[in-house]
């Protein structure tokens, strides 16, 4: 037997019937976190999560942020870089990293919100229009693929192509040995990828208090410069049914019982009335801090696709 190490690197070349390759892409999400091997046990486990994942906090670590679907992707990837010798031998020093151009359609607030993210890295799932999701695996880990996002768009339409409401998505992959020698995938086409919910911000704003009595409007900032969106006329009953939290102190841990909440429909907002006593024995100047219900918690009260942030007030 010759002497040879080249048994050590190579694989064999047979292939799977039927075993698939990335199709065309449907959705980006975003996701800095990590799924454990008990996450995606099974299909229904992992897809489970992301829809968890999806209506989590956005300060949570293991949040999932779904973009709209992709309209146009165009493969913009890195030449590989080539050596020559002088005699004509020709070989490849090194590959160009993959990159993609994508739109997708979203409003003016929406490309807001996205362009927060323009030259971070973050990690990547893709979702392809065959109900594949491809990530990448570090040990038992299933993650997203390391990338640059760039995010462009809402210039004037010029009425000589699709425009209006177009954004440019730039997708810069970061490691090739992650995006194609360490590339998973996990079929999801038995269900449906609608269900990974993108969530709009709700703020709670203090418009006035009498004591302990404040009153609380519940609004999606925008870019309509008479102001924002108020959820009143669309979720006023539900919204009065809702568990309010509010805190003090240190990280704003002390309790402060909320003895009530209740519906002003002339300011088209909530009345939330703070325990009189606790308020009272309260320090002026004292900052409160009242929060809504999770985003898990308000989809399952039928108020779906909102995170609602808390606002501080002061005694």
């Amino acid at each position: 037997m010759a002497n040879s190490l080249c048994s050590l690197g190579l694989q064999n070349t047979g292939d799977l019937s039927c075993g698939p390759s990335r199709g065309i892409l449907k959705k980006l999400s975003i996701f800095n976190g990590v799924l454990d091997a008990t996450d995606y046990a099974d299909e229904a486990t992992l897809f489970n999560n992301l829809v968890t994942n999806s209506k989590l906090s956005k300060k949570d670590p293991n949040k999932v942020f779904i973009l709209q679907e992709a309209q146009d992707i165009v493969d913009n990837s890195g030449a590989n870089k080539e050596g020559t010798l002088g005699l004509g031998f020709k070989t490849t020093l090194l590959e160009g990293l993959p990159s993609y151009t994508i739109k997708i359609f979203a409003s003016a607030d929406e490309l807001k919100r996205l362009r927060a993210m323009n030259n971070k890295t973050v990690r990547v799932f893709e979702h392809d229009a065959n109900g594949l999701q491809w990530g990448t695996k570090s040990g038992a880990n299933y993650k997203g693929f390391q990338a640059k996002l760039f995010f462009s768009g809402n210039r004037l339409a010029t009425g000589q192509n699709v425009e209006e409401g177009v954004v440019v998505v730039t997708i810069s992959i970061l490691s090739v040995s992650e995006y194609l020698d360490n590339a998973y995938y996990a079929n999801l086409s038995a269900f449906n990828i609608e269900d990974i919910k993108g969530l709009l911000d709700a703020q709670l704003r203090k418009i006035s208090n009498a004591s302990n009595v404040y009153k609380i409007a519940v609004e999606i900032l925008g870019s309509n410069i008479v102001g924002p969106y108020n959820l009143y006329d669309d979720y006023s009953t539900l919204l009065a049914a809702l568990t309010f939290t509010a805190g003090t102190g240190a990280n704003y841990g002390t309790s402060l019982a909320i003895t009530s909440v209740a519906l002003d429909s002339t300011l088209k907002a909530l009345t939330v009335t703070f325990d009189s006593t606790a308020y009272t024995a309260l320090a002026a100047g004292t900052k409160i801090q009242l929060s809504g219900p999770t985003p898990a918690t308000l989809d399952t009260a039928d108020i779906t696709g909102i995170e609602m942030l808390p606002v501080i007030v002061v005694r």
